[in-house]
């Protein structure tokens, strides 16, 4: 990838941001685009140190660039 991100459509430099899921047990919410960078890239459904972290092994955080133009997403999954 680019050190910047151009939309494929519209050949504009993307925005950098991040998805949210505010889903909840009795509903479910569409995700939304979020603009820079989560203040805490965390997950509040697996305590630290719970036998479900081990689940997430292997598991990337997903970045989303958005173009200003078409509003298109791209979706990466960097390795840290």
């Amino acid at each position: 990838m680019a050190a910047q991100p151009v939309c494929l459509v519209c050949k504009k430099d993307m925005q950098l941001g991040f998805m949210t899921d505010r889903g909840s047990a009795n509903a479910v919410l569409l995700p939304r685009w979020c603009p820079g960078t989560p203040e805490k890239p965390t997950n509040p459904l697996v305590p630290q140190g719970d036998a479900r972290q081990s689940q997430l092994v292997g598991s990337k955080p997903v970045v989303a660039y958005r173009c200003p133009e078409c509003h298109a997403l791209r979706l990466y999954a960097f390795d840290q």
